[in-house]
């Protein structure tokens, strides 16, 4: 199975002075690529408000 997990920057900063940030996790295709994820990000990023930051292609594997 493969995730993609996206954070946001909201524009904001908390009581201490930092960035507050958003996280949102989508399923993706286990046939999915890097470069896809790259172009959902992109893609997502334009149609919200906030900012995203950063972005993870996480593949997890069942062992048991």
């Amino acid at each position: 199975m493969k995730q993609l997990r996206i954070i946001y920057n909201t524009g904001e900063v908390n009581e201490n002075g930092r960035p507050v940030t958003r996280r949102n996790a989508l399923v993706v295709s286990d046939d999915a690529t890097s470069e896809n994820c790259e172009q959902i990000v992109m893609l997502l990023d334009s149609l919200t408000k906030y900012v995203a930051q950063e972005g993870y292609m996480v593949v997890t594997t069942q062992i048991y």
